[in-house]
């Protein structure tokens, strides 16, 4: 059976076509990977504040409170110094329901704490990162999603320390970024890291700097998720 010209061109061409589409929708669905906006969670510390307000530990109380805004302080400083890949958003840990249902208004605040009016970020957008200082669940993948929503309550291979966790607009994890604990021997040799860092002296209230990891991940296009203390890392 033999095939005209014409039909071997009308292959040729729907081929053609079909490639085209597909690269075109998987330039799509990639955009999708990238933010428009970051939401950058800051913890008030509430739950220690309301037991030691109960058991009427004033001293510990007044100690927590201000290891709160330390950390809240260290966290505004290092994505204003060190990520401008987009808009980036605050609210507070005790508002997380609200920023699960995707209700912005009168929560997502700048850098000076005053309330945003108009966010670029609305109920019906889906290109926005959620970030936290926190605890990551494992993530055997560099760039595979982790749906298994069981292991937001309890993962037996959870990675060791607490780090940068980087979720999408469902509150799953995308990735996270975090230092091992040989790094922390080169913290205090390394004055541009010390700046943005903080560790409280008796409660497990901590954070180190990943804005610029994150910010140059995400213009690179690459995944890596170990901060090393070095010179070469925020100045």
């Amino acid at each position: 059976m033999q095939i005209g010209i014409r039909t071997i061109t009308g292959i040729i061409l729907f081929t053609i076509l079909l490639a085209f589409r597909q690269q075109c929708s998987a330039q799509d669905t990639s955009g999708l990977l990238y933010p428009c906006a970051i939401l950058v969670q800051l913890n008030s510390e509430h739950n220690r504040i309301e037991a030691l307000t109960r058991s009427r530990q004033y001293k510990k109380l007044e100690e927590v409170k201000q290891d709160a805004a330390e950390v809240i302080k260290r966290v505004k400083l290092d994505f204003h110094d060190h990520f401008n890949y987009c808009t980036v958003y605050y609210y507070m840990d005790t508002n997380v329901a609200l920023i699960q249902k995707k209700m912005f208004d009168g929560i997502l605040m700048d850098s000076d704490g005053l309330l945003v009016k108009n966010p670029v970020i609305n109920s019906k957008n889906e290109d926005y990162f959620i970030t936290f200082y926190g605890s990551p669940v494992s993530q055997p993948s560099n760039n595979e999603l982790q749906t298994d929503t069981s292991l937001y309550q309890y993962d037996p291979q959870q990675p060791f320390g607490r780090g940068l966790v980087i979720l999408n607009d469902k509150f799953l994890q995308v990735t996270y970024y975090y230092k091992l604990g040989l790094d922390e021997i080169g913290l205090g040799r390394n004055k541009s890291i010390k700046k943005y860092s903080y560790r409280s002296r008796n409660f497990e209230i901590e954070y180190y700097p990943f804005a610029y990891l994150f910010n140059k991940n995400l213009k690179e296009g690459s995944n890596r998720r170990h901060l090393h203390i070095n010179p070469e890392d925020p100045k």
